[in-house]
């Protein structure tokens, strides 16, 4: 999704194809194709990447990833709806909530981000660019403070995967052709977004609203046994 929160598209999505597999199978398949889509775009600004301070402070997260996957690795897929709304006040309000980021309250975010990382992980890039602001508060860093969250983002999603890994989640007919088809949408997508950065802020929330939307709705019919 080239305005943010794919993932209101891709669980429900989901959700459509495989209403029998568990919350934690769902998220974990997916969460595979977002770890596709994150190494690239490592990979493509490896040179300005602090691997160092960024593994450093992104520990603690690493921690709360792995308990995050952990917890939700075999609950029933009709919680996606809490999770799903959970996730939407998270995205829609995420700015908000970045602002709340402060070196004395540090590692207690990092955790909880890690921990949210695991559980869902919509919206997530935006306190995390928060988060990495705290050493590069400068404006002029801001594109280089996004290219350290991508990282970060990127690790976190290992942290997960492992969980999900451990807790046989991972299933090798969703998840390959799931990472490939994000491989090649994360490559339309960018060739998207320079289109799509071009329209008012208003107009690309709808996007998002949409997703939300579209999400919530499959959610809900999943939870009350309208998908089965």
């Amino acid at each position: 999704m080239v305005v943010g929160g794919s993932l209101f598209f891709s669980a429900p999505l989901m959700q459509l194809l495989f209403p029998q597999i568990s919350f934690g199978m769902l998220l974990g398949n997916i969460k595979v194709g977002a770890f596709a889509t994150s190494v690239g775009s490592v990979i493509s600004t490896f040179r300005e990447i602090e691997f160092a301070h960024n593994i450093k402070i992104s520990l603690v997260a690493l921690i709360g990833a792995l308990l995050g996957a952990t917890l939700i690795s075999d609950l029933d897929q009709r919680l996606m709806l809490p999770a799903v709304i959970l996730a939407s006040l998270v995205t829609l309000f995420a700015s908000r909530i970045a602002n709340k980021i402060t070196p004395k309250i540090f590692h207690v975010i990092s955790f909880l981000i890690g921990i949210y990382a695991g559980v869902f992980g919509a919206g997530i890039g935006i306190m995390l660019i928060a988060l990495i602001r705290l050493k590069h508060p400068a404006d002029s860093k801001i594109a280089y403070t996004k290219i350290q969250a991508r990282f970060v983002e990127c690790m976190l999603h290992v942290s997960a995967l492992i969980a999900h890994f451990i807790h046989g989640n991972i299933i090798a007919s969703i998840a390959i052709p799931w990472t490939i088809s994000s491989f090649a949408g994360g490559i339309a997508g960018g060739w998207l977004l320079t289109r799509i950065e071009l329209l008012p802020g208003s107009v690309q929330k709808v996007f998002l609203c949409v997703g939300i939307g579209f999400a919530l709705l499959v959610a809900a019919l999943a939870s009350f046994g309208y998908t089965k």
